[in-house]
């Protein structure tokens, strides 16, 4: 993992409801559901993180390979990023 630091947008809030993670954008109105994995990434991004911290904190809590962890992860942000959710600035 790089030293990317990942910071949450302010445009999408969010809260967990019937044992999902449900967003909106409270600029678009628009609205989806985080499965797991993408719900403890967005509560790890309460303050800005690297991705090798998020990595860290995930493969404890999931008791996953640190290899595993990297590639879901790195796959979690990409797409967070490309809808907006976040965004990465260089460290």
């Amino acid at each position: 993992m790089s030293d990317t630091v990942w910071v949450r947008s302010d445009d999408w809030v969010g809260t967990e409801v019937d044992g999902s993670y449900v967003m909106v954008n409270v600029e678009t109105g628009k609205y989806i559901s985080l499965n797991e994995t993408a719900a403890a990434i967005w509560q790890a991004l309460d303050t800005p993180q690297t991705d090798g911290r998020i990595g860290a904190y995930l493969s404890e809590r999931f008791e996953i390979s640190p290899q595993d962890c990297a590639t879901a992860v790195s796959d979690t942000l990409a797409t967070m990023r490309d809808m907006s959710l976040v965004s990465a600035e260089a460290a």
